[in-house]
């Protein structure tokens, strides 16, 4: 007999009888684990009542961003010359330091910032290598204002 867990109706929300049933995180079959055990990305472990502190969330999670993309940027051009047209690295190394030079300051402001990490997503989308740090500052600035 199989049983579709998509399937509606009140067996959806329990499991099979005699099974297991993992709804997310950790499930550990046939040994014992002492400790805090946590998997997955962005998983955590709490121990006790306290409630989990929050990431925190600012422009400096913002300005790493932007500098550790510089850097990779900068990498890239020295290393493989012409892995990056020479007017979009050129327009995004602008609005990275702008982006540096903004988070800088007491109180960034979101326009000048949403500006500056869109002109860095569009010179840079496609450049396979530094996706990820894109996606970072993406994230950076999402975590900080909302999204793009």
């Amino acid at each position: 007999m199989t049983e579709d867990a998509n399937a509606a109706g009140p067996a959806a929300n329990q499991p099979p009888a005699g099974a297991n049933w993992n709804t997310g995180g950790v499930q550990v079959v046939g040994s014992t684990v002492h400790g805090p055990v946590a998997g997955g990305q962005g998983a955590t472990v709490r121990i006790g009542a306290d409630a989990a502190p929050a990431a925190p969330v600012g422009p400096e999670e913002l300005r790493a961003a932007a500098e550790a993309l510089r850097a990779a940027l900068a990498r890239l051009r020295a290393e493989r010359p012409g892995a990056v047209a020479d007017a979009d690295a050129e327009d995004a190394d602008i609005a990275l330091a702008g982006i540096l030079a903004e988070t800088a300051l007491d109180e960034p402001r979101e326009g000048p910032l949403r500006r500056r990490v869109g002109t860095v997503v569009d010179a840079l989308r496609t450049v396979a290598v530094l996706a990820a740090a894109v996606t970072g500052l993406e994230a950076a600035f999402a975590a900080l204002f909302g999204q793009i």
